[in-house]
């Protein structure tokens, strides 16, 4: 594989510039010259783990209410101004972040910034704008969760694996019934809590010169206010942790279950190995449990591993689809847990592992290869690890994963802990 990511030795980056405003925006420039594109992200360090809980959703409900209208860009502005520019935009929410990303014309760097400080400058979504959005969040809630086969099972999980007092209690888009019961007065304290510059990082990546890009940052963000008040953050502990085992009915085909294991949140250092044990899991036709689960014992249609990583508590996620209704839950769980222990008692091998390794590192490695994933992965890199600099080095930490290390991360997260189990099975 080439390109601007893939052709740097560990030593080498690109060139970049990190400061901040002087009222606390954190901003990171990239320069790449590959192509005449820029792309502008814009993240905030606000996800569902920071809802409160009487207004579950909140953190993603704002994603689509921030391209509904602020100060100067009226409803269905957004929109049509990056369309006409030639570009593209999007924004997702997980559990501890929201990002917001624009890739136009270098030339259009610019109108993007302006759109940018628009928003975060002031809240502007009108009453038409809230109604709009509930609905729309209120379907996707729907077709999503609700009404989607095996939709339910991560808000049982939820449920489960974290306390009443913990808020990675619910899923991303949380409770139908508090964003249709939103007000301008909710939606509005929320924006001042977390919509603020110094809880947020701007990346510009692409073809830029660096004073220009400074100089643009400065004009269109640079007069926003600096908040001194504290930000309001949700406490966690270990105690927030539990487990337990629930099913489900369900109108799905088959039999499914999901059975997950807590672990350090991602800022501990384990997430590029859990990584890499999910990979070799579920990564492929030659992966472990797809091999042993559905061509040789012909027990599942379909598994699936990952490494669900958050903050300040993770979860090490199996999931196996029944090859047919006559293979219950039972089953499935004790083919599945012969495979979950026999990772401690033959761990990988050197063919496992390296694939393994290649695999969660040239998923990595892709991601990085545009500047939408290159600003999007230095922004979690900054916002979390106060380092830009460190998206160019986890290649590196990959390729350095021995098998004792692995092992003795796994046998942390398996060994001595109950499971969370969510069994699905047909109505």
């Amino acid at each position: 594989m080439s390109g601007f990511f893939m052709d740097m030795t560990m030593t080498e980056f690109p060139p970049l510039l990190d400061y901040r405003l002087d009222n606390g925006l954190r901003v990171i420039l990239i320069k790449n010259e590959k192509a005449p594109l820029v792309n502008v992200t814009l993240g905030y360090k606000v996800g569902s783990k920071d809802d409160s809980f009487s207004h579950k959703g909140f953190a993603h409900f704002f994603e689509h209410l921030m391209f509904d209208g602020s100060k100067h860009v009226k409803r269905g502005e957004f929109d049509v101004f990056c369309s006409k520019a030639g570009g593209t935009f999007n924004a997702y929410t997980s559990f501890d972040q929201t990002i917001y990303h624009t890739t136009v014309p270098a030339h259009q760097l610019d109108l993007v910034l302006w759109l940018e400080s628009d928003r975060m400058m002031q809240f502007g979504v009108q009453q038409i704008g809230l109604e709009t959005q509930q609905k729309v969040v209120s379907e996707e809630i729907k077709q999503t969760v609700e009404n989607q086969p095996y939709g339910t099972w991560r808000v049982q999980q939820g449920k489960l694996a974290f306390n009443d007092e913990c808020s990675y209690q619910w899923e991303v888009l949380g409770d139908r019934a508090h964003i249709e019961s939103a007000t301008l007065e909710d939606v509005a304290s929320f924006f001042d809590g977390y919509y603020r510059t110094g809880n947020a990082v701007l990346v510009i990546a692409g073809h830029i010169e660096f004073s220009k890009a400074q100089s643009s940052v400065e004009k269109y963000f640079g007069s926003l206010k600096k908040h001194h008040d504290s930000i309001k953050r949700n406490p966690f502990s270990e105690s927030m942790k539990k487990t337990g085992s629930i099913t489900i009915n369900d109108a799905v085909p088959l039999p499914a279950i999901f059975v997950s294991y807590h672990f350090d949140g991602f800022l501990s250092g384990k997430s590029i190995h859990a990584d890499v044990l999910a990979s070799a899991f579920a990564d492929g036709k030659s992966s472990r449990l797809y091999n042993a689960l559905v061509r040789e014992q012909q027990l599942a249609s379909g598994v699936f591993c990952y490494a669900d990583q958050r903050e300040h508590a993770s979860l090490l996620t199996f999931s196996v689809t029944s090859a047919h209704q006559g293979i219950g839950i039972e089953r499935l769980h004790e083919a599945l847990e012969k495979e979950i222990w026999g990772m401690i008692r033959e761990p990988l091998n050197e063919h496992e592992l390296s694939k393994a390794i290649n695999g969660a590192a040239t998923g990595l490695a892709y991601h990085l290869q545009t500047n939408a994933g290159l600003a999007d992965f230095v922004c979690n890199q900054t916002m979390f690890w106060d380092d830009p600099k460190r998206a160019f080095t986890i290649l590196d930490k990959y390729r350095a994963l021995d098998m004792d290390e692995i092992r003795g991360v796994y046998e942390t997260i398996i060994n001595d802990k109950e499971a969370i189990s969510v069994n699905v099975v047909p109505v």
